[in-house]
């Protein structure tokens, strides 16, 4: 069994969300799996079983529903020891080819723009 991160999109739904221009959350989380598809499996479970519906702000029930599990990357043991993670351990990666990979980050909206 090794350790995999897990690349999925959630929608927040509930009272209050705009149906036109729904709000998503891209997150990466880390499952112990023997293959990437038991990877996927494990963590569409363990989200599904983690999120529950709260209040936000203004009083309205929200919860993040689980909405496509993108993709997995098998993590390296060196940085897993002992099942911790070290300082810096590489979680994720993706090969970019671009002659300006920040921009095109943006505009996928990989990166947070507001840094």
């Amino acid at each position: 069994m090794g350790w995999y991160s897990v690349r999925v999109l959630l929608r927040c739904v509930g009272k209050g969300q705009p149906k036109r221009l729904p709000l998503y959350e891209d997150r990466i989380v880390l499952v112990r799996a023997g293959n990437h598809r038991a990877a996927q499996e494990k963590a569409r479970r363990v989200i599904n079983k983690r999120e529950r519906p709260y209040k936000n702000s203004l009083g309205n029930v929200i919860h993040w529903k689980l909405n496509t599990v993108f993709e997995s990357a098998e993590l390296f043991e060196d940085e897993l020891r002992n099942g911790r993670v070290s300082n810096g351990a590489q979680v994720y990666w993706r090969f970019i080819r671009s002659s300006n990979p920040v921009k095109r980050l943006k505009k996928e909206g990989t990166m947070n723009a507001l840094y």
